[in-house]
């Protein structure tokens, strides 16, 4: 039986595939076994493709699967603007080294290769007018989380870092570190950083060889922590709980003890891996443009308002964004990608504003029409009006999301 939960709730935002044409007809939407994926093959004035992370390769997130290609982003960004796209991002992968460490690839090694078969990856960067990235989120969950935010929380964690001695510095450096374990007492937990500061240039020299004239965006990795987070565990939590906030984290002489603060330390440690990103282009201007979608995440969740507190528990709007992997974007978090890089695709002049919206409205209605229509208790009706009447990208996000969230669709 489909529930209405949490209505009304987006009410306090305020700003926020290969074959070919057949006949006709434009061909049906194909997952091939080789590692990319293309939705309509014909004309095209622009090329984008997607690589990194499975934040990018949407396999985990958009729900249900088989609506992979209208959720995830990189999807609605190739319909709504008719792009030719290819998504070779790899779930698990890191800027360099895969998920089981040394000797295996990450996204620099990829990029290292000649094709080997038929997913063309060089191949498609090479004809590419825009690559998107998605990158670095690994570099830190594939390690031990809360061993880090416990290092960003001390007090002295600036001093250390200037010193050298700190996670961070590790983490940019490439450098293989080892802790005392907080969850087994007496044994050690091996950090074996992959060199993110490095990787990030060779990563850029490497597009640049293939494809010089190319524009590239890299987008921020965002913050997943709400009430109920799974990325801290109880040994973690008790030994922050000892710890004295010195003001960072928003509750200055008092133990860090609330999910507020937690967020804010994971604020902070984003800071300094997003942080890589604008270190780089302080040195190399122009090299690439930036989407900054741990922004726009933050500033959705912080329209969440309770009692003068931002929402943070279990059913918020920010919590809206993230999967129940607590991890991946959700289906809405996908549409607030697609929403930021839009916006970057028309400030640079890639994308026509009034048919991309087009295009992406008519993509939420035909959604709201095969999978939302006859739902119990659903307004099918007043769904529809509120994204027709939306005037911008953003604005149909928030107007189909806002209908649909708290129904079950029919599949």
């Amino acid at each position: 039986m489909a529930k209405k939960i949490c209505g009304g709730i987006f009410a306090a935002i305020a700003v926020i595939v290969v074959l070919a044409l057949v006949g006709l007809g434009w061909a049906a939407v194909v997952m091939t076994k080789l590692g990319y994926r293309i939705e309509k093959v014909g004309d095209y004035d622009t090329t984008i493709v997607f690589i990194g992370d499975s934040i990018a390769e949407a396999l985990i997130g958009p729900s249900p699967l088989g609506e992979r290609d209208n959720y995830g982003y990189y999807a609605v960004l190739g319909k709504s603007n008719n792009f030719k796209y290819y998504n070779h991002s790899v779930s698990g992968h890191k800027t360099s080294g895969g998920m089981t460490g040394e000797g295996s690839d990450g996204l620099l090694e990829m990029l290292m290769r000649e094709d080997e078969n038929a997913t063309l990856m060089k191949s498609h960067l090479m004809e590419a007018d825009i690559i998107d990235i998605s990158i670095l989120g690994n570099n830190i969950l594939q390690y031990n989380l809360g061993l880090l935010l416990l290092e960003i929380a001390d007090p002295e964690f600036e001093s250390k870092y200037e010193s050298g001695n700190t996670l961070i510095n590790a983490l940019e450096n490439g450098d293989r570190v080892t802790r005392p374990s907080v969850e087994t007492p007496g044994a050690t937990v091996v950090f074996d950083f992959p060199p993110t500061v490095s990787d990030l240039e060779q990563i850029i020299t490497r597009l640049k060889e293939l494809n010089p004239t190319a524009t590239i965006l890299f987008q921020t990795v965002y913050n997943p922590f709400y009430e109920g987070s799974i990325h801290l565990h109880q040994p973690v939590i008790d030994e922050l709980a000892k710890i004295t906030d010195d003001g960072r984290f928003g509750k200055k002489g008092e133990p860090i003890a609330t999910v507020a603060q937690f967020r804010e330390i994971a604020q902070d440690l984003l800071e300094y891996l997003n942080g890589m990103l604008y270190s780089y282009l302080d040195e190399h201007e122009g090299d690439f443009e930036i989407i900054d979608v741990n922004k726009r995440f933050d500033e959705i969740t912080k329209s969440d308002v309770v009692d003068g507190q931002t929402n943070l528990s279990s059913d918020c709007l920010g919590r809206y964004l993230i999967f129940d992997d607590w991890t991946h974007p959700s289906n809405f978090g996908h549409a607030v990608i697609a929403d930021v890089t839009q916006e970057k695709l028309v400030e640079l002049g890639f994308a026509n504003e009034a048919s991309a919206v087009k295009n992406y409205r008519d993509m939420r209605l035909e959604q709201l029409e095969r999978m939302y229509k006859g739902v119990k208790g659903f307004d099918y009706d007043g769904a529809v009006r509120s994204v027709r009447f939306a005037r911008s990208f953003s604005d149909i996000t928030l107007a189909y999301f806002e209908a649909i969230r708290g129904y079950t669709p029919i599949y």
